[in-house]
């Protein structure tokens, strides 16, 4: 997932688009904002498809019977306008891996979540043939991965590209891995071929390899057509028994999608306690969630940009994921990991078949080692479909690790400083890392990258884990503490750490009953004892959570439960969680904390600014921009707190804005740009703020009269 570049637009028909998913042989795919408040992935065909009129004939009668499809395992066809200057579909979005983005990841996946995915690509077979449609690309890239079950998406858009590409030669082949034999010779393609192509696909996640092994694409035609597909690496069984049939070269000795979903009914599943899915491919999904979350902020829907980072000074950027609107719970957005586990089920219908209502889902709750596990960040794009992960693992404490080229790709969520201000703190959707910002030298990276976390100016870094939260001093190669779920009893997801002043104290939010499905509480944690010190409800989704300088409240941004638009800043007690202030009225709230602590800088609607005393309650308004639009985003206190900063988009043509926080009137200012995020550094002279440019970012150091005197990429 990617940032828009320049040259993407920031809609496409009524659909407002949020980030970069991919590119393939088709187009660019979006996600994007329906005008309903869904998210969807939004396909849009290359240039030179779109001066086909042949292709959009063909285009616009698949689209329209795919609309026919509806089913657990397919991704509905929710909006498509063919005639457009760049034809485009839009569909239900899955945030999670391929299933060739996983097993890449991961490895070859265990003999039970087989079992499930073949029986859950059946299922999607099944509903795709009812429609009357063929896929005739089936393959791992077009396989996404999510608790309820394999998801297929792209079902018969290869046929109306192809007939643009191979039709001199009168072949309608997919991708030579994983065609079938009558789709290479052109002759007698019914939808038994997508069977054989769905045993391709089967043998990919067994063993990690192609069916027929590596390859030309010559020669992988010619082994197709010929040799025998690598069934060894799934076990000796009724599974490898029934793939075997479904490579049968001759289409008829295949059985079709309702007789896999007939023999496959008997076979015993995994049970709904540890899900179907390899843990390290829960984690993915869950990674892919927070950062489509964030996407979401970051183009201004439902939260801030920022996100995920905690204790709000002078020098740290506000923190917290936005939450996913549509129909998912709020509280189910953080993870589809481990949603509805109690409910998955198994209806047998009339004549035998199987369907799916629901698979064995969840996740067993434990990291695969103290620091996370196998959470990965964003990877290259990827060849079309919904969503991308990259490739990454877990590291022993004491190991420091390289920081890719990647790093600084993806979106960034906050910028910080080091109490002395040699060091520039990053964290983003691919890298929790420390650099030398004067020389442009990382210095440290954490790894794999949480999915929120906060570094202090004086050295002490939480993060937290699909159920854990850690806590360094120092550096990566110095975790002091894991937190969370090894008590014996579950506390469910963790997410937005906030350390208090001599990071003793850590909070965080989880649910009460240590589930997903509980509602949502803040923990407050001994890091020392690793003993939970407090827990208090939040009425509705927290996005920010930090601690004043003096540990008396923590500060956060909370929306109402529900599908509210409506949202506040709330200050709590953290041992009791009273309630001390509340900040309300407004669709949107981005906050930060003056280095006293006695005020906040808000940003309300995205088009003004004030300053809230937290003790008395009383609200001062800064003197109004004119903006008429969405394009404040953050705002930040100078390091001695006589200026507020305002920052917007990269994608807004609105400068950089400041105000004398005593007066609240405009400082004139020349030329100065501040996009989110930003980070305020300790002497009060220098301010760093982020531009990105084709879904890489440069981070840049102004100086007091806003010149750049450094650079990070």
């Amino acid at each position: 997932m990617q940032p828009l570049s320049s040259d993407d637009p920031h809609a496409i028909g009524p659909h407002r688009l949020l980030a970069r998913l991919g590119a393939g042989g088709m187009g660019k795919v979006y996600l994007a904002r329906t005008p309903h408040g869904h998210l969807c992935a939004l396909k849009v065909v290359k240039e030179d498809l779109a001066h086909d009129h042949q292709f959009r004939a063909r285009f616009a009668r698949e689209v329209h019977t795919a609309q026919r499809v509806h089913g657990p395992f397919t991704p509905a066809v929710v909006d498509a306008d063919p005639q457009a200057p760049a034809p485009w579909m839009a569909t239900e979005y899955v945030p999670g891996p391929t299933l060739k983005e996983a097993v890449r990841a991961n490895g070859p996946f265990p003999e039970p979540s087989l079992r499930v995915l073949t029986l859950g690509m059946a299922q999607a077979l099944h509903t795709i043939h009812t429609a009357g449609l063929m896929h005739r690309d089936l393959k791992p890239s077009n396989i996404l991965l999510s608790p309820r079950g394999p998801q297929v998406i792209d079902f018969g858009i290869a046929r109306a590209v192809e007939g643009t590409v191979l039709t001199r030669t009168g072949q309608t082949f997919g991708t030579p891995a994983y065609t079938s034999p009558e789709q290479i010779t052109g002759q007698n393609v019914t939808p038994r071929a997508d069977v054989f192509s769905m045993a391709g696909a089967v043998l990919f996640a067994a063993s990690g390899k192609p069916p027929f092994g590596e390859g030309t694409p010559i020669s992988t035609l010619t082994k197709v057509m010929k040799g025998d597909p690598l069934l060894e690496s799934v076990p000796e069984g009724p599974l490898r028994d029934l793939l075997a049939r479904c490579f049968a070269k001759d289409p008829d000795q295949r059985p079709d999608a309702d007789a896999v979903l007939q023999e496959l009914s008997g076979l015993p599943l995994p049970s709904a306690e540890h899900g179907w899915l390899p843990s390290q491919v829960n984690q993915q999904i869950n990674v892919k969630a927070g950062q489509t979350r964030r996407a979401e902020a970051a183009e201004h829907t439902t939260a801030p940009m920022t996100a995920g980072s905690g204790p709000r000074t002078a020098f740290a950027a506000p923190g917290g994921p936005g939450g996913e609107q549509g129909t998912r719970p709020w509280w189910r957005s953080r993870t589809m990991v481990v949603a509805a586990a109690a409910t998955a089920a198994l209806i047998l219908l009339g004549g035998g078949a199987l369907a799916l209502n629901a698979l064995p889902l969840g996740s067993d709750g434990s990291p695969e080692d103290a620091a996370g596990g196998d959470e990965t960040g964003d990877g290259p794009e990827s060849d079309g479909s919904h969503s991308e992960a990259g490739e990454g693992g877990g590291e022993a404490a004491g190991e420091r690790s390289e920081l890719d080229d990647s790093a600084l790709q993806g979106f960034l969520y906050s910028l910080g400083f080091s109490e002395d201000g040699e060091e520039l703190h990053v964290f983003g959707s691919n890298t929790l890392s420390s650099w030398n910002w004067r020389e442009g030298v990382p210095l440290d990276h954490y790894t794999p990258t949480p999915t929120g976390a906060v570094m202090t100016p004086d050295g002490f870094v939480a993060g937290t884990a699909l159920n854990h939260i850690a806590v360094w001093e120092g550096g990566s190669d110095n975790r002091i503490a894991v937190i969370g779920n090894d008590d014996g009893e579950e506390r469910g997801q963790f997410d937005m750490p906030a350390l208090n002043s001599d990071s003793t104290l850590v909070a965080t939010i989880g649910s009460d009953d240590g589930t997903v499905d509980g509602e949502p509480n803040i923990h407050v944690w001994d890091v020392q004892t690793r003993e939970l010190q407090s827990e208090f409800a939040v009425e509705g989704r927290l996005t920010e959570l930090f601690y004043t300088p003096d540990d008396s409240a923590l500060v956060g941004v909370v929306t109402e439960p529900g599908y509210s638009p409506h949202i506040a800043a709330v200050v709590w007690d953290p041992e009791t969680g009273e309630e001390l202030q509340r900040f309300d009225g407004a669709e949107y709230y981005a906050v930060s904390l003056s280095p006293d602590g006695t005020s906040l800088a808000m940003v309300t609607d995205r088009t003004e600014a004030h300053i809230a005393d937290i003790g008395t309650g009383e609200v001062r308004d800064l003197e109004s921009a004119g903006l008429t639009y969405n394009e404040l985003t953050e705002v930040e206190f100078s390091a001695d707190g006589s200026l507020v900063y305002g920052a917007t988009s990269e994608f807004s043509d609105v400068p950089g804005l400041v105000w004398d926080a005593e007066s609240g009137g405009l400082v004139p200012t020349d030329g100065l740009t501040l996009n989110v995020p930003v980070g305020v550094h300790p002497d009060g002279e220098h301010i760093a703020t982020a531009v990105s440019e084709g879904g890489a970012y440069t981070i840049r150091i102004l100086d007091s009269d806003f010149n750049i005197v450094a650079e990070v990429n």
